[in-house]
């Protein structure tokens, strides 16, 4: 296919217009998606305040605002933003009754916004507004003077500091009404500049029936505002309710939560109390030695209330008679340069398992109760898991059932709990009447103390659950086991000595001993001692020359480096496997910019 001159240079033009078209696109959206829209300022800013009083005799201003904005030619402004505080001294301030309009009196679209304690007039919809643009903004505000320890003081920011835009000139107008105009002091200030930088202005007065404050032709910079501060005889208006103290509102609720959560308190110790008392009630069972013939790992962690890993427990208690053995299989793991060691449960004897809470965990293993089938801890295995959030479940049931512990309400805590709820009725009502006060450190207090007294009190009138005489004394045998098991040599030889209830072979003693430390071994890791205990384990099997263990015929094979490190890493492996399959359960010249009442902030939107 051949070209022409013509041909050739009409595509060189389109590649061109294409590659510099593709080169505008880019800063062109750029431009479009990053507007600075304070990127403007206002030729005028006008207001108007007219304050006086209204049925109560509190204060109240009528505000008209007129801004002359004047936005870039070009899409970036949809308008501007103004924002009044909500509050100022205590009392609510939020402006109400808001309009806004153009200069000829037609309504502009606006919303309003409530956040961070400003109120925000946001101006303008989605359309772009270019050039001088004109928005008369009306509100009311009540409460607006304020009454200080000497006068009454109109103390307001009438030009927010918090803005980027110059205005190239300001006027304010504030008026008062007769009765407020008889109650002048003569005392005036007006501030301009920062808040960190504020200097005296301006502030002409005219004296009539209605007084009458102007500030004319002044020019602020971004971030400058003007404060005018104007006092009054003291007494002249009507304060808010919340600007006054008022005991019921301000301190009551506080008394009452903290007598209601110290009542409370009272109870929970009462239930501790009854908790500690029937342990030590064993008027009814036979304190033995040894281990419990009656339990297993799981019941005795629920009696003696430290189940610290009921699953792993349980497996190597089956492990220990018998049951089922622990072997090794080695993998080969594509991250390690060695193989890696996992541990294989392998069943024995089911048929010796009569407990159903073991059971259900073995046939969750081993669902046909095969004797030789083997079971490695596979992920996610569905029957694995029921199994053992069953043991769980079940073991919970199973210590109430049997008789070991029961359930009881403390009447005297149930009292206490009731009365404790009852107190913290008025405590939410005097807080709902008080929301509108300044008492945020009250509240804060009265609400955490609250939610404590409220579980508290929860905890009061519930049923508890405690040892009857026959789960006391198994819980007294089970802490000497414990006992054993953190004793130093000499106490631990003392003790096994008498242990007249634990298991015997046989031939001697020393295999009787040697299968007793073994049968603790599953209670040491139900109690959270493995690590003591494993230690003691490899210890006296060293010392001794024993074999390794029936139930773990590897404990001494080459690849180990102690019966220590041995029985360690099988606890680990064995607990790592089980946990990945099982659940886990002013006006006085003293004032500054930005230290009055109004103000807020504005900006372009």
């Amino acid at each position: 296919m051949t070209w022409s001159l013509a041909g050739k240079q009409m595509m060189f033009v389109v590649l061109s217009v294409l590659v510099f078209s593709l080169g505008l696109v880019p800063g062109a959206l750029a431009d479009d998606s990053d507007p600075d829209v304070e990127n403007f300022h206002y030729s005028r800013w006008e207001l108007t305040y007219d304050i006086s009083r209204d049925a109560q005799g509190r204060a109240k201003a009528e505000v008209t605002e007129q801004l002359h904005a004047q936005f870039p030619e070009f899409d970036q402004n949809r308008g501007i933003i103004r924002s009044l505080p909500t509050r100022y001294q205590s009392a609510p301030a939020a402006p109400e009754d808001i309009s806004v309009t153009n200069q000829d009196g037609q309504p502009v679209p606006f919303e309003v916004d409530d956040e961070d304690g400003f109120r925000s007039i946001l101006i303008g919809d989605e359309h772009f507004v270019h050039g001088s643009q004109v928005y008369v903004i009306t509100y009311t505000i009540a409460d607006v003077i304020h009454a200080t320890d000497q006068i009454d003081e109109f103390y307001w920011d009438v030009i927010p500091s918090d803005r980027a835009q110059h205005i190239d000139v300001v006027t304010a107008q504030l008026r008062f009404d007769e009765k407020l105009t008889s109650a002048l002091t003569g005392s005036v200030a007006c501030y301009v500049g920062t808040p960190e930088d504020s200097q005296s202005c301006e502030l002409a007065h005219t004296d009539g029936e209605q007084a009458v404050f102007e500030l004319t032709d002044i020019s602020l910079q971004g971030g400058h505002g003007v404060t005018v501060a104007i006092g009054l005889q003291p007494g002249t208006v009507t304060q808010p309710p919340e600007r006054h103290e008022n005991f019921l509102l301000d301190v009551v609720p506080l008394l009452l939560v903290v007598a209601a959560t110290l009542i409370a308190l009272g109870g929970v110790l009462a239930i501790w109390r009854m908790v500690r008392s029937h342990r030590q009630d064993t008027s009814q069972a036979t304190i033995r030695y040894g281990i419990p013939e009656q339990v297993n790992p799981v019941l005795a962690g629920e009696i003696l209330g430290k189940s610290h890993d009921p699953v792993v427990a349980t497996i190597l208690d089956l492990a220990v008679r018998g049951v089922i053995r622990v072997e090794e299989t080695q993998t080969s793991s594509r991250w390690l340069k060695q193989d890696e060691v996992k541990p294989v449960l392998r069943l024995l004897d089911p048929a010796s398992v009569t407990e159903p809470l073991e059971r259900g965990l073995l046939t969750g293993m081993f669902p046909e109760l095969t004797p030789g089938a083997t079971f490695d801890f596979p992920k996610n295995s569905k029957p694995f898991i029921q199994a053992t959030e069953s043991l769980i479940k079940e073991g919970k049931k199973a210590v109430i059932d049997r008789g070991y512990l029961q359930h009881r309400r403390h009447r005297g805590a149930v009292i206490a709990g009731c009365v404790a709820l009852v107190l913290l009725v008025p405590v939410v009502i005097l807080l709902v009447l008080g929301a509108t006060r300044d008492n945020m450190t009250m509240t804060a207090i009265c609400l955490l103390l609250g939610t404590g007294c409220l579980i508290l009190s929860i905890i009061c009138v519930t049923k508890h659950r405690v040892l009857t005489p026959q789960g006391a004394g198994i819980r007294q045998q089970l802490q000497r086991m414990q006992d054993l098991m953190q004793a130093t040599d000499l106490q631990r030889l003392h003790m096994l000595q008498s242990f007249t209830q634990a298991p015997r072979h046989q031939t001697d003693d020393s295999d009787s001993v040697i299968h007793l430390y073994d049968r603790i071994l599953p209670y040491a890791v139900q109690f959270g001692l493995q690590k003591d205990w494993t230690k003691v384990m490899a210890n006296t099997y060293v010392h001794y020359n024993w074999p390794a263990p029936y139930w773990y015929p590897l404990l001494f094979s080459d690849h180990h480096s102690s019966a220590e490190a041995a029985l360690g890493a099988m606890l680990s492996s064995v607990s790592s496997a089980a946990s990945t399959a099982s659940p886990t359960a002013g006006s006085t010249g003293a004032g500054a910019v930005g230290g009055g009442g109004g103000g807020g902030a504005a900006g372009g939107r």
